[in-house]
């Protein structure tokens, strides 16, 4: 998988410091939203969580660590790196994976994420607002995190890899459960249940999984 696959949220002001990425990174193909604020890049990764986040607090003029703790305690497993300026005091950031140091390279920066698109990808599964870890088993959406059981969270990513299409009873109870026997699968409603509660905001009226009837559920991104 190519390091230009992922999408890349950078919190960077729009003015020129002679250390600015984003437009370099668009360039080189990378799927990029940009924030030019803190509290903009909190917003607009609750409305879409990107694979990783890239802080340049060096053209924010402040040292990035309000920002970044802003953001890992609303996505523990969110990538983030962090850029300061070459006479910043700090030596460290625990809440960011990576700290870079000013001056470097855009291909710096490309190497660095592309060593968590290799690392972060086997075990995140991303779409729309919803991050699954399936090594955690938790699921991230918007502001929200819920713990899934292991079942539930391999139903919920046999659903996130076929968005918006209608998946029968029988073929996610087969690839879920791992079983050809497909009699009876209430047990299958009952996790659907419980998925629900984890993230939709209200189960009651349900509107990422949506029960097509008698056929099976779709989950709506």
């Amino acid at each position: 998988m190519k390091a230009n696959d992922l999408s890349v949220l950078i919190i960077e002001s729009d003015r020129k410091f002679g250390f600015n990425f984003a437009q370099d990174l668009i360039k080189r193909g990378f799927d990029v939203r940009i924030a030019t604020s803190g509290s903009a890049g909190v917003e607009a990764a609750r409305a879409e969580l990107p694979e990783i986040v890239v802080i340049n607090a060096y053209s924010l003029r402040t040292n990035g660590l309000r920002i970044t703790q802003w953001l890992r305690s609303a996505w523990p497993d969110l990538p983030i790196i962090l850029i300061i300026g070459e006479d910043e005091t700090i030596t460290k950031a625990e809440q960011a994976n990576e700290l870079l140091r000013l001056p470097f390279t855009s291909q710096k920066l490309i190497n660095r994420m592309r060593l968590f698109g290799k690392a972060k990808r086997r075990h995140l599964f991303k779409k729309g607002p919803l991050l699954l870890n399936t090594h955690t088993n938790v699921v991230q959406i918007e502001d929200r995190q819920a713990h899934l059981t292991g079942r539930c969270s391999a139903l919920l990513r046999a659903m996130m890899e076929k968005p918006n299409k209608v998946l029968s009873r029988e073929d996610l109870f087969k690839q879920v459960w791992e079983t050809n026997y497909t009699v009876d699968t209430r047990t299958l409603d009952v996790h659907i249940s419980w998925l629900r509660g984890a993230i939709e905001e209200n189960p009651r009226q349900p509107k990422l999984i949506e029960t097509v009837r008698g056929v099976g559920y779709k989950l709506n991104i």
